[in-house]
């Protein structure tokens, strides 16, 4: 396995609340931090090269603006505003490499303001029954968190903050093989699908995840994504809905949903991240097309 690996890795959202608390004396939305996690979703999408060249997956870097669309009355967070930057690449023999950055001020309406600082990195086998990950969480520039870890199929071996061990059900999937099996269910006319999915973002468990497929069309994104979209034309894409659901929460509602459209070369525009009293949105605002790599 490449020496510096790691995955888009999130935060568990009662951990991530309670770290954030004394800092701007508020109660942080559900599952800020898993915009990490979420964001696997845009971010590790790559198989084999011949299978790239057959489907038409693009490796490639987008840059998205990240901004609060939506805050509930419970909510005492005023603004969001930042960057997205997430690239993929990868070949058969190596694998697939998804590095991605966010970077967001966030401000409460009590006045108080702070800059969380995600930087993340994945490593998954072709055969996708390996994968690493790794992040770092910083908050005004000082680390707040590291998880980092190896997982197989049925185990996952965390490194960072502390070694330990979690089980995963024999049918999980890591992300890659995630997005390869949504993308063949949209494909094939299906409107629903459920997985077991591990992600790297949490260290006590892996994600329940139902995706919503809509109906498919062709054709670039409009708006403010129209000119850094305008490749896209052509391409056939689907309305996607995730929901990210705890295993062990009964309630049956969901931890946090990303919504987008989705292009089968693996690009996602029009992003809303849902997290109940708070949604975030991220518009591409930069494409660039990446060489596939040769073995």
């Amino acid at each position: 396995m490449p020496g510096n690996t790691a995955q888009f890795a999130g935060c568990d959202s009662r951990r991530f609340r309670a770290r954030l608390r004394p800092m701007l004396n508020i109660k942080m939305p559900t599952a800020f931090a898993a915009i990490c996690a979420g964001l696997f979703f845009a971010g590790s999408v790559l198989s084999s090269s011949s299978a790239l060249a057959a489907s038409g997956l693009m490796p490639h870097r987008a840059v998205y603006a990240m901004e609060l669309i939506g805050s509930a009355d419970g909510s005492d967070i005023a603004s969001v505003k930042g960057r997205l930057v997430l690239e993929w690449q990868g070949s058969a023999c190596e694998g697939f490499v998804t590095s991605q950055r966010i970077v967001n001020r966030m401000g409460s309406k009590q006045g108080n303001d702070f800059v969380s600082d995600f930087r993340v990195n994945s490593w998954e086998s072709a055969t996708g029954d390996a994968f690493t990950f790794s992040m770092v969480h910083y908050i005004n520039g000082n680390v707040a968190e590291e998880i980092a870890g190896e997982a197989e199929r049925g185990s996952v071996a965390f490194s960072k903050p502390e070694p330990a061990s979690i089980a995963l059900p024999g049918g999980a999937l890591f992300p890659t093989e995630h997005i390869k099996q949504m993308l063949d269910a949209a494909q094939a006319g299906k409107k629903i699908m459920s997985a077991d999915l591990f992600d790297g973002s949490d260290t006590e468990h892996y994600f329940k995840t139902t995706t919503f497929i809509g109906s498919g069309g062709t054709g670039a994104p409009a708006d403010d994504e129209a000119e850094p979209g305008a490749s896209l034309e052509g391409v056939r894409y689907w309305p996607l809905q995730i929901s990210y659901f705890d295993p062990a929460d009964i309630s049956g509602l969901p931890d946090f949903e990303i919504s987008s459209r989705f292009y089968e070369n693996g690009v996602s525009t029009g992003l809303v991240m849902d997290y109940g009293d708070l949604a975030i949105g991220a518009r591409l605002i930069s494409l660039e097309a990446l060489p596939v790599p040769d073995c």
